[in-house]
C-alpha cells in the first residue's frame, strides 16, 4: 500500500514539473505587445475626434465677495477679474460668470439638435457649495455636482449667461474648470 502511495506521489510530482515546464515555455515565446505607432495624419484624425467631445470654457470672469444678484443677465461685469482654470481664489465667496453661444460648428461638425451639458469644478480643503445659474435662473445647488443640462436640442447661435456662486469655504479655493460636453 505505502509502495503505491509512493508510486503516485511521484507520478503527481512528475505532473506538476511537467505542467510548470510546459506552462514557462509559453510564457517565454508569448509575443510582448508593441506600441501602436500612429502616422500623423491618423494622430491628426485622433486629436479632431477628442476636440469634438467639448466646447471652449474659457474667458470667465470672477468677483470676489458677495453681491447682490450676480446671477442677473443684465448685470454689468466687464469691471469684473478675468480668471482661468488653476486660480486660487480666497475662502469668501465668489461669483464667475460668462454667456456661451452654440457656435455654427464644432471642427466641421453641424451642433444642430445636440445636447450639451454644463459641468463647473471649484474646489478647496473641505466642500465647496456651488448655485448655478442660466439666463438668471437657479438650475442646481450643492457640491460635486453633476453635469447639468445646458442646450436640449441646440440650435447655432442660442446664447445662455452663466453665472456660478461658489459660497464661503473653510479655506481657500481652487477655480479647476469648467466643461460644456
Amino acid at each position: 500500500m505505502k509502495e503505491n502511495q509512493g508510486h503516485l506521489l511521484r507520478n503527481f510530482v512528475f505532473l506538476l514539473l511537467a505542467i510548470f515546464m510546459v506552462t514557462r515555455a509559453f510564457a517565454q515565446h508569448e509575443p510582448k505587445p508593441q506600441p501602436v505607432q500612429l502616422s500623423s495624419e491618423a494622430q491628426n484624425t485622433l486629436k479632431t475626434l477628442q476636440s469634438l467631445g467639448s466646447l471652449k470654457m474659457d474667458g470667465w470672469r470672477m468677483h470676489p465677495g458677495d453681491i447682490a444678484h450676480g446671477e442677473a443677465v443684465d448685470l454689468n461685469d466687464t469691471d469684473w477679474k478675468a480668471v482661468a482654470p488653476g486660480t486660487n481664489l480666497s475662502a469668501e465667496a465668489v461669483w464667475f460668470r460668462k454667456t456661451v453661444e452654440v457656435p455654427k460648428d464644432l471642427n466641421g461638425y453641424d451642433l444642430t439638435g445636440v445636447n450639451i451639458n454644463f459641468q463647473f469644478h471649484v474646489s478647496g480643503n473641505g466642500s465647496v457649495t456651488q448655485i448655478v445659474y442660466f439666463n438668471g435662473r437657479r438650475v442646481a445647488m450643492g457640491e460635486d455636482l453633476e453635469p447639468i443640462p445646458l442646450f436640449m436640442n441646440a440650435k447655432p447661435g442660442d446664447k445662455v449667461v452663466i453665472a456660478v456662486k461658489a459660497l464661503h469655504s473653510m479655506d481657500v479655493k481652487r477655480f479647476n474648470n469648467a466643461v460644456a460636453t
